[in-house]
């Protein structure tokens, strides 16, 4: 019984793996964060004091708290600003689709892993 329970739950763990999780990031996410974030929220610009261009930054946050509470999208203030329902909306203007907002909760609730380094900021709006 125990050999047919271990059989099943190691594919599952491993498809769980740290790659996966960078591979996450770096096809669903950075695309996210690079056209709809960088362009405001980079070194250089450090809107809000935050900057997206990296993990250690989205944690230790700015002005308002942590940006990013990984595995904790609930308390998340990039995830709540998502929702445009509170004081704090981003981006400005319209909401982001539901998928890329989707996206970004699914990755805040499996750790906010990084992936590769994100480009240089984009010149101009999304």
């Amino acid at each position: 019984m125990w050999a047919g329970l271990l059989l099943f739950l190691v594919p599952l763990v491993l498809s769980a793996s740290p790659k996966s999780d960078e591979k996450f990031f770096d096809t669903k996410v950075a695309p996210i964060l690079t056209k709809r974030c960088l362009p405001c929220h980079d070194t250089e610009l450090n809107n809000g004091g935050i900057s997206f261009r990296d993990r250690r930054t989205l944690i230790a946050g700015g002005k308002r708290s942590p940006s990013v509470v990984p595995g904790h999208p609930e308390t998340s203030v990039m995830i709540q600003s998502l929702k445009h329902e509170g004081e704090l909306q981003m981006p400005p203007g319209p909401a982001l689709p539901a998928k890329e907002s989707e996206l970004l909760t699914e990755w805040v609730r499996r750790g906010a892993v990084w992936g590769t380094k994100l480009p240089m900021r984009r010149k101009g709006p999304y």
